[in-house]
C-alpha cells in the first residue's frame, strides 16, 4: 500500500506562510513523501464547500493515500481532530463536519488523534494544522500504526446538509457548490433522476430554482442555448445548473444551501 502520498486542501489561499509550513513539517518527518495541492482557494471557513472538494476528488487518488484537510473556524478549541480510514484512504481533519460527505459514502474507522509524541508540541495552539495535523500524516505515511497516533472514536460531526427527497412527481434538492465558472452543482444525483424519469414517463423535467423555471435539460454545455440557463448531468453524476459561458450563481442570484425542486412537467 502507498503511505508516501499526502493530498492537502486548506482555505488558507497562497499568500502567507500557511500552506508552506504544513509541507515543511510533512517534508521534515517524511523526505521522501509527495504531497499533492487539492485546492487551497476554499471559501474561508466554508466546511461545507471543502467537504464538497474532497468528496468530488478523493476516489481519483491511489489507494493509500493520506487526506489533509485544515478548514478549522474552532482551532485551539475543545473539538477533536480525527483520523479516518475508509476502504481505500486515509483522512485527518478536525471534527468539525467537513468530513461529512465522506462519511455518507465511506464505512470509515473513525480515530481521534491523541498520539503527543508525533506532534510537534502537546499544548494547544492556533495552528494545530502544522502542530498536530500534519506531523499525524506525515507519521502515518511512513507507516506508524493507526493506533499509536489515535483512539478508537465515535460520533464524528455532521453537517446538516438534506439529503434528496424524492416524491412523485418532484425531487427536492439543495445547491452544494458553486465552482469558479459559477456553475451551481446540486445533490440531486443522476440515479434519482433515472428513477423519477421512469415513474413520470412522458413528462418533461422542469427544474425550479429560485425565481426561475428552467425548461431545457442538456447534454452538455456547448449544446445549451446561448444566454439562458439549463441543468444537466455533471462529470460527478449529479445534476448542475449553468448558462453556457456565463456564471449561473450571478444570473440567476443563488449559491450553496438554496434549494432546488425537479419537477415533472
Amino acid at each position: 500500500m502507498n503511505r508516501g502520498l499526502i493530498s492537502i486542501l486548506t482555505d488558507f489561499g497562497l499568500r502567507d506562510y500557511f500552506v508552506a509550513s504544513l509541507k515543511g513539517v510533512i517534508l521534515s518527518i517524511n523526505p521522501g513523501c509527495t504531497i499533492v495541492d487539492i485546492t487551497h482557494e476554499v471559501p474561508d471557513y466554508n466546511l461545507l464547500a471543502a467537504g464538497f472538494v474532497l468528496w468530488a476528488c478523493f476516489r481519483f487518488f491511489p489507494r493509500g493515500t493520506i487526506f489533509l484537510t485544515v478548514v478549522d473556524p474552532g482551532v485551539g478549541s475543545e473539538r477533536r481532530i480525527l483520523l479516518a480510514k475508509g476502504s481505500k484512504h486515509y483522512f485527518i481533519a478536525p471534527d468539525n463536519g467537513v468530513l461529512s460527505l465522506i462519511f455518507r459514502e465511506e464505512n470509515a474507522e473513525i480515530y481521534e488523534v491523541v498520539g503527543n509524541k508525533y506532534f510537534l508540541t502537546e499544548k494547544r495552539t492556533s495552528f494545530e494544522g502544522r502542530d498536530r495535523m500534519a506531523p499525524a500524516a506525515a507519521w502515518l505515511s511512513l507507516g506508524v500504526p493507526l493506533t499509536e497516533i489515535g483512539r478508537p472514536t465515535d460520533h464524528p460531526v455532521v453537517l446538516d446538509v438534506a439529503e434528496p427527497v424524492i416524491e412523485d412527481r418532484e425531487i427536492r434538492g439543495l445547491v452544494l457548490y458553486c465552482d469558479k465558472f459559477g456553475n451551481l452543482i446540486t445533490s440531486i444525483s443522476q440515479p434519482l433522476i433515472v428513477e423519477f424519469l421512469k415513474k413520470n414517463s412522458g413528462a418533461s423535467p422542469v427544474l425550479l430554482a429560485g425565481k426561475r423555471k428552467i425548461t431545457e435539460m442538456a447534454a452538455s454545455y456547448s449544446s445549451a442555448s446561448a444566454g439562458r440557463p439549463f441543468f444537466l448531468i455533471n462529470s460527478l453524476g449529479l445534476l448542475e445548473i449553468a448558462v453556457f459561458q456565463r456564471s449561473a450563481a450571478e444570473f440567476l442570484g443563488l449559491g450553496p444551501g438554496d434549494p432546488v425542486i425537479l419537477k415533472a412537467g
